[in-house]
């Protein structure tokens, strides 16, 4: 812990919180703004996964569900585009309890942090959801015929989006994790069953409805990302071992 973070009281640390909170919603709010005027275009681009699965229409079922679902969605889009605000400003609030360099490798890693993020979305969005909804609406038949609500669909598309986003971000916590020594690269691939029974625990947690199959489709993508995450550890600790022993001599 760095000494700039001992001298900081826990009035400063919470005032230093309370800023970071108050840029973010600033900026979510300016963005949701834009998003609420463009909403048609923004409700039409979260309805394209449901289209491949025929032509299926929202409805909502009652007089405020319609003005809700604008808004949730007005505020998705504003999120969204200011989430890499968000990352900077979660990074600027921890940094005063890093070193210098600890501090570098950080603000280094932001672009492939957003990066993460938006490959996340855009894989739900390419895969995940058609696949999805495409396996869910055939249950329907004669006599069950899907009309969908747009505020339940809405929540399931926004819930399923985000947490793809999110779960998209674990390569660059572990790397980083393992750069600060918090996590072991040997240990965890000892654990590695341990770490996909959690891997799926968290999956049954993030996913908006608890069906099998958006269970699966979720919970293997992310046990790929575990995968991926274990050899870029494995990488760098044979890298920083390299580098050691030539140090050494």
């Amino acid at each position: 812990m760095s000494k700039e973070f001992e001298e900081i009281s826990i009035i400063d640390h919470l005032d230093e919180l309370r800023k970071r909170i108050l840029i973010s919603c600033l900026f979510i709010a300016i963005f949701s703004v834009i998003s609420y005027i463009k909403s048609a275009e923004l409700t039409a681009l979260l309805k394209g996964p449901l289209e491949m699965s025929g032509d299926i229409d929202l409805v909502f079922l009652t007089p405020l569900e319609g003005f809700l679902t604008k808004l949730k969605v007005a505020v998705f889009g504003g999120i969204v585009v200011s989430s890499p605000i968000i990352f900077l400003q979660t990074l600027l609030f921890i940094s005063p309890a890093m070193y210098k360099k600890e501090k570098i490798i950080v603000f280094s890693c932001l672009p492939f942090i957003v990066a993460l993020f938006f490959s996340g979305i855009y894989f739900c969005f390419a895969f995940i959801l058609p696949t999805t909804l495409n396996y869910l609406m055939s249950f329907g038949n004669e006599h069950m015929v899907p009309m969908l609500s747009v505020g339940k669909y809405f929540s399931f598309v926004i819930g399923l989006t985000v947490a793809m986003g999110s779960v998209f971000e674990l390569p660059m916590i572990m790397l980083l994790l393992s750069k600060f020594g918090i996590l072991n690269y040997k240990t965890l691939a000892k654990k590695r069953k341990y770490a996909i029974l959690v891997i799926v625990i968290i999956t049954a947690i993030i996913t908006p409805t608890p069906d099998a199959f958006t269970l699966l489709a979720v919970a293997l993508p992310l046990t790929l990302l575990f995968e991926i995450s274990l050899g870029l550890m494995y990488v760098y600790s044979k890298i920083t071992g390299i580098k050691k022993t030539n140090d050494e001599n």
